[in-house]
């Protein structure tokens, strides 16, 4: 993940949010929500990562992007503030995989995104399941890879933006 790949997905995504937002009130029948791409995380925040084990791409991402809030994207797409990560309420996944995991987004369904804390990749998909001492469980088949590292997931949300805009339907990540 460089630079220009977050600037293009900035521009794209802000571009759907252009055709989308205007008289959605009218074609949804409720007025949006605040959607938001954040610019670059501060330097506290990022300072807040240092003790973390978080990848590369995810750090890159926060020297760019602080968060992201689409509430009326489907059931809603987040991207998590760094604040939240560092909180690492959930440090694990056990079940249909295991690995040790950083939580990064979410849906506005309960369901919980997150890379490999080690290497970055996969993304995975966390369902609501059981979370005990930050160890989340599952052996629900919706818990599954669901992008090879954080640049699909992010072309996969990308993607999911512009379907809904443009079709007013949404997809599920």
């Amino acid at each position: 993940m460089d630079e220009a790949y977050i600037r293009r997905w900035r521009e794209d995504v802000a571009a759907c949010l252009d055709l989308l937002l205007p008289g959605f009130d009218v074609r949804f029948g409720y007025p949006p929500g605040r959607h938001t791409i954040g610019g670059p995380a501060g330097e506290e925040e990022l300072a807040s990562l240092a003790g973390t084990r978080l990848p590369g791409d995810l750090l890159e991402w926060y020297g760019h992007v602080r968060e992201v809030s689409l509430p009326d994207i489907g059931n809603g797409y987040f991207l998590h503030e760094p604040g939240l990560v560092a909180r690492r309420e959930v440090t694990a996944a056990r079940g249909r995989f295991t690995a040790d995991v950083v939580v990064f987004a979410s849906d506005g369904g309960g369901t919980l995104f997150a890379v490999d804390a080690l290497t970055g990749s996969p993304v995975y998909r966390l369902p609501a399941g059981e979370i005990v001492a930050g160890v989340y469980r599952s052996d629900d088949p919706r818990f599954d890879v669901v992008a090879e590292n954080l640049t699909g997931f992010l072309d996969r949300l990308r993607d999911t933006v512009e379907v809904f805009a443009t079709m007013g339907v949404a997809g599920s990540l």
